[in-house]
């Protein structure tokens, strides 16, 4: 998706404990309860097992046909004494021929041949050697050296010299084939990366990348390269590029954890795509842990009041020392309205998804691609009892934001809609929605839901958000759409929801 246009969050932009969007008045017609969620997808025909070739048997000399020989007239014997030795002999001979046959029937046989009486199977030297280097190959190294800080009074010199070359440009394009003619890319989306290794794995925003089919990356040295996208994870917003070759340092990595209000932040990045290379903004952290919602995601972030521009999305946010404390993912522009409907802007309002959270999905995709995760595709804010009393709705979730093509679309849940229950937890006292984690892919779960007065079941199938069709909504059952309330105060209630840069 464009990066502008992914901007959705809570009533208040910050926590959505605070005001959020009012639904919409009673007074509007009773809707229709929409149906249950479609489910899609054809079941795969099972496959036949594979069965193993059974061994041929060996040929098997007939020997039981008794060739008749000439008879030869008989003498008769004489008996000796020799006749009576030379029995025991061969009676001998004949005894010791038949434990040798035991032996190698049931003893010498089965340890050579096997218990299926076939040569045992060799290993494969080359096969063994693969496998123990497989088994011995570690995951890449994130994380670099840290700057070298010459001036503490002002550090910001330092670290914008030591991470020139782990900050990249990211533009994403739809390469099209047109009939007749050559391939055609066109660029839908900038944004920003950062190095994390020094094998050329960049940590960026899924928003940056998720759109489009070619992925390029441009140094400092403006050369572009053409990027792999190791793996991408809708839920988090994090998504993990690879350029072969690339030799660049990785930046350092800080621990997001320690952060405190109050600390320096220095946030790098390219604005408008690669219009404005590497620029640098100097701030403050405003809260190490808030909540905004975003295009049916909701992340808990990292505030700052260091400018974040168009195009910064992917960034490093770094802190004194010049370490990775976050990655920046989004900026509100309007914070609410005065009373007489103006909209207030908003300065110095960015978000940063923190950096501890970030490498911890980035690995997880690195080693497996995806990060499956279970989800019906909205973003909502709580209605507190003040709020609940002041628009005359229950309390519960307020949607704020719909996936398209998600469950919660394809159950004809809308914007501004109050969700009262959900899979057996009852919203108007809780105070968050309870997490999909545990339950799995293709799980069935009910939700109650309030529109103008009236409430209504609802089905969905949890679907991955990852694997969500973002590109086209799909059809929902038929609902009534409510008008989009008005703020106390007046003015357009989708000014107060963050953007991404």
């Amino acid at each position: 998706m464009d990066e502008n246009g992914f901007n959705n969050m809570d009533g208040n932009g910050t926590d959505p404990q605070g005001q959020n969007t009012p639904p919409s008045s009673p007074q509007s017609s009773q809707p229709e309860a929409p149906n249950a969620a479609q489910q899609f997808g054809q079941q795969a025909q099972p496959q036949q097992p594979y069965q193993a070739p059974q061994p041929t048997q060996p040929p098997v000399y007939d020997d039981s046909y008794n060739y008749e020989q000439p008879a030869s007239p008989k003498r008769k014997r004489e008996k000796t004494k020799r006749h009576g030795i030379g029995g025991i002999i061969t009676a001998v001979a004949v005894a010791g021929i038949l434990v040798g046959c035991l032996l190698m029937a049931f003893v010498i046989g089965p340890v050579v041949y096997g218990a299926n009486g076939m040569l045992p199977v060799l290993p494969n030297q080359e096969t063994e050697q693969q496998q123990q280097k497989d088994d011995q190959k570690e995951a890449p190294q994130l994380g670099g050296e840290s700057a070298d800080i010459k001036d503490s009074a002002n550090p910001v010199v330092d670290i914008a010299e030591s991470m020139k070359d782990s900050v990249v440009g990211i533009t994403t394009y739809n390469k099209q084939l047109v009939s007749g003619q050559e391939p055609v890319e066109q660029a839908i989306g900038a944004g920003t990366g950062f190095v994390i290794s020094n094998d050329g794995y960049i940590l960026t925003n899924n928003h940056v990348v998720e759109d489009g089919n070619v992925i390029k990356v441009k140094t400092s040295d403006n050369q572009e390269h053409v990027a792999e996208v190791v793996g991408r994870d809708a839920a988090s917003d994090v998504a993990v590029l690879k350029v072969e070759g690339l030799n660049l340092p990785a930046a350092p990595l800080g621990n997001s954890d320690e952060l405190k209000v109050g600390e320096l932040s220095v946030v790098m990045g390219n604005v408008h795509g690669d219009t404005f290379n590497n620029t640098v903004t100097v701030g403050y952290v405003s809260n190490v842990k808030t909540t905004i919602s975003i295009n049916g995601v909701t992340l808990e972030v990292i505030q700052t009041d260091a400018a974040v521009n168009p195009g910064d999305s992917g960034g490093p946010l770094l802190d004194s020392k010049g370490n990775v404390i976050g990655m920046t993912t989004a900026k509100q522009f309007y914070s609410g309205y005065d009373s007489s409907g103006n909209a207030l802007n908003s300065e110095g309002i960015g978000y940063a998804i923190p950096i501890n959270k970030a490498i911890d999905i980035a690995q997880q995709l690195i080693e497996n691609g995806s990060i499956p995760r279970p989800g019906i595709g909205l973003s909502y804010a709580m209605i507190s009892e003040v709020d609940a009393s002041l628009w005359k709705t229950p309390r519960g979730a307020l949607v704020a934001d719909i996936t398209p093509g998600g469950p919660a679309e394809k159950a004809g849940i809308k914007q501004n809609d109050v969700i009262t229950q959900i899979d057996g937890v009852d919203l108007t006292t809780a105070d968050k929605m309870p997490s999909f984690d545990g339950k799995n892919i293709g799980d069935e779960i009910s939700a109650t839901v309030w529109r103008d007065g009236k409430e209504y079941t609802v089905t969905m199938t949890l679907e991955d958000l990852n694997a969500m069709d973002t590109s086209s909504a799909a059809q929902a059952p038929e609902a009534q759409t409510p008008e989009m309330p008005e703020i106390p105060g007046g003015g357009d209630n989708n000014q107060l929801f963050p953007e991404l840069p």
